[in-house]
């Protein structure tokens, strides 16, 4: 089995040096523990001598612990930790211990059992500039105190909407990531957030996202969002570079006109047969559509610009998907992507 380059899970030991050149090299790193049994205060005493030297990019996960409560007083042995991550976790206790990490600069918080509703309003959140609120059982957290996030550039909100609308006045905030989001939520609130670089809807369910426009928005994502059926006249995101949308069965048509797009990923859109304003995207790097219902031939066969790097099509016959690889490889298109966000 191939060891993960960036993540390392119930060590009984650290070594400052790989961890920095770890970091060098891929930008980030992760230890993890699973189980209250693989940590004691000594360990993790070591880990925050680490802590306290390397950057924020060193990331201290605790997750699992099936069948036990994660009792957040071990958390008292890394007062240096930046960067931290309580997630996929059922039960916690002594979780006011956050309230001390003073360092801290991002947090994941999952707790499925955890019922404090006004628990954000206890924590000290204006130095976060990266904030994960995953799903509890009740999907009731209030957000009213994301108000004080002055610092926040990315949030990820999962399964959670109340006071979500305190997030407009955070002039900092670049990336959004919301999660099961009810239809009855509107995202017009989006438009008032002034630098908003980038957003991801994932789940839950809405016809259409018309209510929202943005000058600033360059990056948008839509997956496995219910009944979506249009995204509506792109041109209201003039900025808009990288396009992706993946699930969506009742998506028919896409209408690219009025944007210039420089990446554009097309997934399990299996309704989607109408691509209009394709031959305008002049400044198009990348290109990537499969499982959808658009005619493959052209695609294969089409005049991309001279921008483009890589593209990928892919029909429903191995057949094709072979030979087009070979055409397209032949046509000096590359099938190497950039990662996602």
């Amino acid at each position: 089995m191939q060891l993960d380059p960036v993540r390392v899970e119930n060590p009984t030991s650290f070594s400052p040096a790989f961890l920095a050149e770890r970091i060098d090299k891929f930008g980030r790193f992760t230890i993890q523990f699973s189980q209250s049994n693989a940590y004691h205060p000594g360990l993790l005493q070591q880990l925050n001598n680490v802590c306290r030297q390397l950057s924020d990019k060193l990331e201290v996960r605790f997750y699992g612990h099936y069948g036990e409560e994660f009792n957040g007083t071990i958390l008292n042995n890394l007062p240096d930790v930046k960067k931290l991550s309580l997630d996929c976790l059922q039960m916690i206790r002594n979780e006011e211990i956050l309230l001390d990490l003073e360092y801290l600069t991002s947090l994941h918080f999952g707790v499925f059992e955890f019922d404090r509703p006004e628990f954000l309003a206890k924590l000290d959140l204006r130095r976060l500039k990266t904030l994960i609120l995953s799903e509890n059982r009740k999907r009731n957290l209030d957000l009213t105190s994301l108000s004080t996030c002055l610092a926040l550039e990315n949030l990820n909100v999962h399964g959670h909407f109340k006071g979500l609308d305190a997030i407009v006045g955070l002039s900092n905030l670049r990336k959004i990531t919301l999660g099961s989001l009810t239809k009855a939520k509107s995202i017009a609130f989006l438009r008032d957030v002034p630098k908003l670089e980038g957003l991801t809807l994932i789940l839950g369910g809405r016809s259409g996202i018309a209510e929202f426009a943005s000058d600033t928005l360059q990056t948008l994502q839509i997956l496995r969002v219910r009944g979506l059926e249009s995204l509506g006249d792109l041109s209201r995101f003039p900025s808009l570079r990288n396009l992706r949308i993946e699930d969506q069965i009742q998506l028919k048509s896409l209408e690219l006109t009025g944007v210039q797009l420089e990446r554009l990923s097309l997934y399990n859109c299996k309704a989607l047969a109408r691509l209009t304003g394709l031959d305008h995207q002049a400044r198009l790097c990348e290109f990537w559509s499969s499982k959808v219902d658009l005619n493959v031939d052209e695609l294969r066969d089409f005049h991309w610009p001279a921008t483009a790097k890589a593209v990928r099509i892919f029909s429903s016959s191995l057949k094709w998907n072979k030979l087009t690889e070979r055409v397209m490889s032949v046509r000096g298109y590359s099938h190497s992507f950039q990662g996602w966000e």
